[in-house]
């Protein structure tokens, strides 16, 4: 991840957003964002109390990334 996203991130102390940067970062260095992205708002929309990191988290682990 680049140091300035970084340092926004920490500037604005949102653990949250950092992990869902850095699931978008590995997936885009896999060449995966579309297949991650999909498959999270799949999740989302069959499980709507699932929170949007959640969602990253299950479909980064269905695309063992």
């Amino acid at each position: 991840m680049d140091k300035f996203r970084e340092a926004f991130l920490k500037d604005y102390k949102s653990d949250t957003m950092f992990k869902v940067v850095e699931i978008l970062d590995r997936a885009h260095q896999f060449g995966l964002t579309t297949e991650v992205v999909y498959t999270a708002l799949k999740e989302m929309k069959e499980n709507p109390e699932s929170s949007p990191l959640l969602s990253l988290q299950i479909a980064a682990k269905d695309w063992d990334l």
